[in-house]
């Protein structure tokens, strides 16, 4: 089963999936992208066997409102450590002259299209076995290689000085503190992230999300609302045996070359499939 939660203020990625575990009575659960515990909004969570079907989603383009502000820095480009100021002197001017025009000239020429982005060092990706943010609190140096983004759309939605709240459609493994530290830096200033919400995931949408207190059983989404783009397929039973026992076989079901596809036996969802090279072959199995 998949269930697209609503994560609060102050509380893990960690914490919030435990608290869905312990209360659907559930074993084995899974998610699609941590959202830091400054962050809120959506996560998507999938359940038992649903779980082998992670990756079929996890590299969805996902949206976010975020709110920069242009006065100071920070170590975890958020408000997880001190603010240093910049100069009033600084302060003031830019108050003076930055304008809600400048401030897109700058996202529409570097933060759009693909971009090289340096992750932050309060992050969890793995340095030598060492989450980095455990690393960068110790004290030690932090080392992360650049990584190729990619961000699908950006606007305004509004600006008062210091402040600028953002809305950004972007590609897997963006950190939206980087773009905070990395605008203000191109802006001449400094940046970092007073506000971040996950407003959207690939096509779900807060409307279908629930309060991690308020879920139930029967708050489950299909199947087919979670995977849009693939075709659920009713076959024979020989076919499903075939499927089922993990064999590969001649594409006599007229398959599309490259599509996937949901299988069923009645109302059971068994496996995912798809063609290539005039060959059905079985993603995973046992999905239901």
């Amino acid at each position: 089963m998949f269930f697209l939660i609503q994560k609060p203020l102050n509380l893990s990625s960690f914490s919030a999936i435990a608290h869905l575990r312990k209360k659907l009575g559930i074993k084995k659960v899974g998610h699609t992208g941590t959202l830091d515990p400054l962050a809120t909004g959506l996560l998507l969570v999938a359940t038992d066997n649903s779980t082998k079907l992670i990756p079929y989603i996890d590299k969805a383009r996902k949206t976010y409102i975020f709110t920069v502000r242009l006065d100071g820095s920070t170590p975890s480009y958020d408000l997880d450590t001190p603010v240093e100021y910049l100069d009033t002197n600084i302060i003031e001017q830019a108050r003076l002259i930055l304008t809600h025009e400048n401030i897109n000239q700058i996202l529409q020429t570097y933060f759009s299209g693909q971009i090289e982005q340096a992750p932050p060092s309060y992050s969890a990706i793995r340095i030598q076995w060492q989450r980095a943010y455990h690393m960068a609190r110790s004290g030690q140096e932090v080392q992360i290689p650049k990584r190729l983004i990619e961000i699908f759309s950006s606007k305004i939605v509004s600006f008062s000085f210091p402040e600028v709240t953002i809305e950004m459609e972007v590609s897997v493994g963006t950190y939206i503190r980087s773009i905070a530290r990395d605008l203000g830096e191109k802006l001449g200033l400094a940046g970092y992230v007073t506000m971040l919400h996950r407003s959207k995931i690939e096509h779900l949408n807060e409307s279908m999300a629930q309060k991690i207190e308020d879920i139930e059983i029967e708050n489950a989404l299909s199947y087919e609302y979670i995977f849009p783009n693939f075709e659920v397929l009713s076959l024979s039973s020989d076919i499903i045996q075939k499927i089922e026992n993990g064999l590969k076989f001649p594409n006599t079901l007229g398959l599309e070359s490259g599509k996937k596809y949901l299988v069923k036996d009645g109302e059971k969802y068994i496996s995912l499939i798809e063609e290539q090279e005039g060959i059905v072959r079985i993603c995973a199995n046992n999905i239901g």
